[in-house]
């Protein structure tokens, strides 16, 4: 019963990538084509509607959209942790695990821009990694894989 689970939310992981990876390359071209006024990729009809924003907007609006995509992994990693792990501490684990990751991107950005006054050096892309490992089903993943470890450290 539990590998009917571990499919569903496997394939739940790779749509939501999928749509997500979609989404942010389609709103970087339309970014590129408002910024240097040319592409050469097609804008999908589907993205259209952001054609009418400026790059400012397009810009940070990534920030709110970054949020939107992390909660929705959050919400699934915490699903599928939920009904497949039998351990309920995991979930709590899940928990902690991130708001560790937030709190070290937001460390991170804030020091990039309160400290350095700019988003563009090691500290960025030490918050946009975090954020990567919050928008995908790695913790998910690691966490049930513990799972057996846990039930062995528990039973000795």
């Amino acid at each position: 019963m539990k590998i009917k689970w571990v499919f569903f939310f496997l394939f739940l992981f790779w749509l939501l990538g999928y749509f997500r990876e979609f989404f942010f390359v389609n709103l970087n071209n339309i970014m590129y084509l408002k910024y240097y006024g040319h592409t050469t990729l097609p804008i999908p009809a589907v993205m259209s509607v952001f054609n009418s924003f400026s790059y400012g907007t397009l810009y940070f609006s990534k920030y709110f959209f970054t949020i939107i995509w992390m909660s929705l992994f959050f919400f699934i990693n915490y699903f599928a942790v939920k009904k497949i792990a039998t351990e309920k501490k995991l979930t709590r684990y899940l928990l902690y695990s991130y708001a560790v990751l937030l709190i070290l991107a937001g460390i991170s950005t804030a020091y990039g821009y309160f400290i350095k006054n700019r988003l563009s050096d090691d500290e960025y892309t030490i918050s946009r990694w975090l954020f990567g490992i919050a928008q995908s089903p790695i913790i998910c993943l690691i966490l049930l894989a513990s799972e057996k470890l846990y039930h062995k450290t528990n039973q000795t």
